[in-house]
């Protein structure tokens, strides 16, 4: 005969969620509102699952040159002329010939 564990699951309420690095309490309140993150009234607490706030996490990983390049043309390209002075503090600051 085979055994079957049933696993409860685990609530938290937003304090704690904030607490344990999952997000600013505010911010766990806005991704309720939003739709982002399921949430359940328990008595007068606001509770959610740990799995829910596992499901928000991103994986981050750095940005390419290539990607911090195409950003920068990007921006450059949407603001507007630069006048000579400006062009000229610019290139002192970031070491360039003017």
């Amino acid at each position: 005969m085979s055994s079957t564990r049933h696993v409860q699951p685990t609530f938290l309420t937003l304090q704690q969620a904030a607490a344990e690095g999952y997000a600013a309490y505010s911010t766990l309140r806005k991704y309720i509102a939003d739709g982002r993150l399921p949430a359940a009234k328990v008595g007068s607490r606001v509770k959610v699952l740990r799995t829910d706030l596992d499901a928000l996490a991103v994986s981050v990983r750095p940005a390419t040159f290539e990607e911090v390049e195409a950003a920068a043309e990007r921006l450059a390209a949407s603001a507007p002329p630069l006048s000579d002075a400006q062009v000229r503090r610019l290139s002192t600051i970031f070491g360039g010939a003017a």
